[in-house]
């Protein structure tokens, strides 16, 4: 009766992975990233957003159970990438990002409120902002500090991490006091 059914081994089932966590990464791409104050493993200088981005590609590396998204930010906020599983395109993505592309100046808040319309729709209840950037706002429509306290309101969890030298002057200095306010509001 068995054989009479001809059983076939077609292929392994398809697993549907469900993703962890829902996590934002909001680059800063502003002028003041072009900053050279980072040696990479060859002993060379490079510049800021090229060590964030060395940094976030083996994060994201790690993040395989996560949904993971891009923003990119200067002048103003743009998507960079929506929340995905598919972290191969997202990693094209981000090397495909570049100084200036947003503008000159720093929109932090502007990041962070981006942030909150693209996580408004996310499924998961652990909904994370991961901001990097060198923490000085100058063009922002919304404060960060407002922005921040808008995403604590809305259970988003803000990681801030300051990109540079704090020791350093004019618009080259890190303003870390700044990202430390964000990152306590929420």
């Amino acid at each position: 009766l068995v054989a009479a059914a001809r059983p076939v081994f077609i292929e392994k089932p398809i697993e549907r992975q469900q993703p962890v966590r829902d996590l934002l990464l909001a680059i800063d791409i502003s002028q003041s990233m072009e900053t050279e104050d980072f040696t990479d493993a060859n002993g060379k200088k490079t510049n800021r957003l090229a060590a964030v981005k060395a940094v976030v590609q083996g994060f994201i590396d790690k993040r395989k159970e996560d949904r993971i998204g891009l923003i990119v930010f200067g002048s103003g906020a743009y998507p960079q990438a929506p929340l995905t599983l598919d972290h191969a395109s997202l990693s094209l993505l981000l090397n495909d990002t570049g100084i200036g592309m947003a503008g000159p100046n720093t929109a932090i808040g502007d990041a962070i409120g981006l942030s909150l319309k693209m996580l408004e729709k996310a499924q998961e209840q652990e909904k994370i902002l991961v901001l990097l950037t060198d923490g000085n706002d100058t063009s922002s429509a919304i404060t960060p500090d407002h922005a921040a306290e808008m995403a604590g309101a809305k259970g988003v969890v803000i990681h801030t991490i300051g990109i540079g030298d704090p020791g350093a002057t004019g618009e080259a200095k890190v303003n870390l006091s700044e990202l430390e306010r964000i990152a306590k509001t929420t």
